[in-house]
């Protein structure tokens, strides 16, 4: 199999993982929303800003760390300092993972008090402490199966970790409701720990097993490049983490400050950032996968600038189409996606007023990728920490004057902040194309005559639309913009080559 065939072929396993285990995670988080309500969605998120810090503590960068290391040294020819690479990344993980975790579990309450500002979560963020160290080790594990591109060990513990996290959560959730938002919070809490010690026990299984078929040497301990390499991502992680964990910590408070209630200011930021976000950020699944793929490609930079250049142009011309198709459908069918998925119509409010930005989120994530890939993961540290620096001054200003739409214009500006920065940077290392006909225009006009076209003949609408009544005008939809863009992009093509011709 060519490099380019198993690229693709890694991409679009990822993808049909990727979009089942986020389709059922949808499914799952409108059932959380449903089972603890927009105020306990609220909590929930604020617990896992916490958590999210911890977590970036414990692994700080190291994921990254290993897909680099082990794909520069296998592009190198270098094997056999793998398993030496290894040994010093679990070591590192180690040490950061426990002293996370013991300070989540003996801090909860201080991390409760003055940061969350409800006492109710300080069980689930011991509970929450636990699995600290497994999430650690399958980074390193995780890490290595990406740098190698044996993709299909991560696929399979996404699948199992989905499978028990959610079989757990329902059957303790269900119960855990009738007893309050705390308890359900914990039951959530729970699940996801369980979840990351089986991902942990399965990623180490297949682990094992790569490493005896490969070799049976375990290299000296590499200690250096980890660190070398480890440490900026962990500096920039754990700054821009801490800075988000502010930030959302200080939406609700903001709201309050405004003269929103306390239990209003939770379940407005619940409804934006617990339901509205994660659909927003659904369809992005494809490009998640095949972007994650790129890090190794370009740290291994076979092929010279040509092919980066090659490469480089076509992920940014066909993200910009898809996410411009994608920008219109949630858009234009925010309403019922909002309705049908959360019960929730300011859900889908939030939804449509985000959709505009979805090709500067989508794109900019892809080119925070590549530019990890060739090794400007410092700079991209900078860009993000400013980002999250103005993002706070923003929500301080915005927020009380504003409401919860504040925060959605903090959102608005500080994507295209983020991207401006990253593309300029990208432009720099790399001179590529992006074609503005094909990969925006001819896009956004299928997808508003796609759209438009189903919303007409599926004339149901907000309460009376069904699920599969929903479905069925997505599906004609995308089947209706998939024609369209196909013929279009012939058209334009045959001008653009007679435009060549007759120039000549």
């Amino acid at each position: 199999m060519t490099n380019r065939a198993k690229f693709f072929y890694n991409g679009i396993l990822l993808t049909a993982v990727g979009l089942s285990v986020r389709t059922v995670g949808l499914i799952f988080g409108a059932f959380v929303s449903r089972a603890v309500g927009a105020e306990g969605t609220g909590l929930y998120t604020l617990i896992m800003t916490v958590y999210s810090f911890a977590v970036t503590f414990a692994t700080s960068g190291i994921s990254l760390t290993v897909t680099r290391l082990v794909a520069a040294a296998i592009g190198e020819g270098r094997g056999g300092s793998v398993g030496g690479i290894l040994r010093g990344a679990m070591l590192y993980a180690l040490v950061f993972s426990f002293s996370a975790s013991a300070v989540l579990f003996f801090g909860a309450g201080i991390f409760a008090e003055r940061i969350i500002f409800d006492s109710r979560s300080v069980i689930s963020l011991r509970i929450l402490s636990f699995s600290l160290v497994p999430a650690a080790m399958s980074a390193v594990f995780s890490g290595y199966f990406v740098g190698i591109k044996k993709i299909s060990c991560n696929a399979a513990v996404q699948v199992v970790t989905q499978f028990v996290k959610i079989s757990l959560t329902v059957l303790l959730v269900v119960k855990a409701a009738e007893r309050g938002t705390e308890a359900a919070v914990a039951a959530l809490c729970i699940g996801i720990s369980i979840a990351e010690a089986a991902a942990f026990l399965l990623m180490l299984l297949q682990f094992l097993t790569d490493r005896l078929r490969r070799e049976r040497s375990v290299g000296s301990l590499e200690m250096k490049p980890v660190l070398g390499m480890a440490l900026p991502l962990a500096f920039s992680a754990y700054i821009r983490s801490g800075l988000l964990t502010l930030e959302h910590i200080l939406i609700p408070k903001r709201l309050s400050d405004g003269g929103s209630d306390s239990s209003e200011a939770l379940s407005s930021y619940g409804t934006l950032h617990g339901m509205a976000l994660p659909l927003v950020l659904y369809p992005m699944s494809p490009l998640s996968s095949f972007s994650g793929l790129l890090v190794p490609e370009f740290a291994e930079n076979g092929g010279g600038e040509s092919r980066m250049r090659r490469i480089t142009s076509e992920v940014m011309n066909n993200t910009l189409a898809y996410a411009t198709a994608i920008a219109v459908f949630l858009y234009v069918f925010s309403e019922e996606l909002g309705y049908i998925i959360y019960n929730s119509y300011e859900a889908g409010i939030y939804i449509a007023l985000i959709a505009p930005i979805v090709p500067i989120m989508y794109l900019d994530h892809v080119t925070d990728s590549m530019l990890k890939g060739i090794g400007e993961h410092v700079y991209s540290m900078w860009v993000n920490i400013s980002d999250s620096f103005l993002s706070i001054i923003l929500v301080w200003f915005l927020i009380p004057k504003l409401g919860i739409g504040g925060y959605a214009l903090v959102i608005i500006i500080m994507e295209a902040y983020n991207f401006a920065l990253s593309l300029i940077r990208l432009r720099k290392r790399i001179s590529f194309s992006l074609s503005s006909v094909r990969a925006l225009i001819l896009p956004a006009v299928s997808a508003f005559f796609a759209t438009h076209l189903s919303k007409k003949l599926f004339v149901m609408n907000g309460t009376v639309t069904t699920p599969i009544w929903l479905v069925l005008k997505i599906v004609f939809a995308a089947s209706i913009f998939l024609g369209s863009f196909m013929i279009l992009t012939k058209v334009h093509t045959r001008v653009k080559k007679t435009r060549v011709k007759t120039d000549g």
